[in-house]
């Protein structure tokens, strides 16, 4: 039986259980103090905050260890080492059974803890219908400002490896208000179990930012491990806030990161058609462009098809450079993977993104 927040106790028999809330931070500024006061204001009772530090220039660091002292764990780089490898950091010092990650750039409601937890105690055995045991929770992630958009309900796939917010930048008509199974939840705010990391390794360091958090969840589906989406427990993010969303560097990096998610994670026949929907997803894109219409127009108001077309020469001859070592990531997670090749087209099929979709709202 698919577990309902709404059947759980007021107190879950859960309540012991430590969460280790990682963040990782680079020049955060006012934000970060911000997303750590809503840290501290959890419900839950039992959590530990692990504070990642990757040379920022600003001084947010300071600032956060002034403010909130030996309530943090920290961890200072003497560089950037990404998201993932900042994360990963992180997980090989938490004591929790659940791990949860926020962007320095996001707030959680004061209950958001407490009603993943209620979401979990719904169901002891944490399995669903078909046997799969729960590793990952999405929640309910809306725009910082406008509270009645949605940022994240979860992920989506497009067939080329790239992904998208589920739900993103549509307003909020009830449309996400039941709990629901989605691919994998969004890095801004998830729940990850503690033994799922330890078992798949956790992010892949080699995509630094982006789609790091789409690649775990759809490892962790090959191996078993579900995600549901918890639409109570409720985060307010800032998209974008650091790099922004017409950035060089976000488009190199979605983009070469999009090909390891390909290699690595697509059934075979879909990787070998994978380049069809890519010239299909630049084609609606080039539309979208020049009618104007969702992100790729802002973008091309910023760079020029030239600039464009060097991001992407860049992002493909990193990411083809690196084809030896992420077919022998594919090899080792054939040979971990629980999933049928069955059962692998239905997780594709039932989180598809459609590319039009992809080309006007990413």
């Amino acid at each position: 039986m698919t577990p309902d927040p709404s059947d759980s106790p007021e107190n879950p028999t859960n309540a012991d259980t430590l969460i280790s809330v990682v963040v990782v931070n680079l020049d955060g500024g006012e934000m970060l103090n911000e997303s750590l006061e809503s840290v501290f204001a959890q419900t839950w009772p039992n959590v530990e905050v692990i504070l990642v530090d990757n040379a920022s220039s600003d001084d947010s660091m300071e600032r956060a260890e002034a403010r909130f002292g030996d309530r943090l764990v920290t961890i200072h780089n003497d560089r950037n080492n990404g998201f993932a490898k900042g994360n990963n950091q992180a997980f090989a010092v938490a004591e929790g059974e659940w791990v949860f990650l926020l962007n320095n750039d996001a707030v959680m409601e004061p209950t958001a803890l407490e009603e993943l937890m209620k979401f979990l105690d719904g169901d002891p055995a944490r399995s669903d219908e078909d046997g799969g045991k729960i590793g990952m929770l999405a929640c309910r992630v809306l725009r910082y400002s406008e509270t009645n958009y949605f940022d994240s309900a979860g992920l989506l796939l497009y067939p080329d490896g790239v992904c998208r917010p589920r739900g993103w930048a549509e307003k909020d008509l009830g449309q996400f208000d039941r709990p629901d199974e989605v691919i994998a939840p969004h890095g801004c705010a998830a729940m990850l179990e503690k033994s799922m990391l330890d078992d798949l390794g956790g992010f892949d360091e080699r995509f630094f930012a982006y789609l790091e958090d789409f690649d775990l969840g759809m490892r962790a589906q090959l191996c078993g491990w579900k995600c549901w989406y918890v639409p109570t427990a409720i985060v307010r993010h800032r998209k974008s806030a650091l790099f922004g969303n017409y950035s060089k560097f976000k488009a190199y990096h979605v983009e070469r990161n999009r090909i390891y998610c390909a290699v690595k994670l697509l059934p075979r026949f879909i990787l070998f058609v994978s380049p069809l929907f890519t010239l299909n997803r630049y084609l609606m894109q080039f539309y979208a462009a020049r009618t104007q219409a969702g992100l790729s127009a802002d973008f091309m108001k910023e760079y020029s098809f030239l600039q464009l077309a060097w991001i992407l020469t860049r992002a493909y001859c990193s990411a083809f450079s690196r084809l030896p070592s992420l077919i022998r990531d594919r090899h080792r997670l054939s040979k971990m993977r629980t999933l049928t090749t069955r059962e692998w087209y239905g997780l594709i099929s039932r989180f598809k993104l459609d590319a039009i979709e992809l080309a006007l709202k990413f």
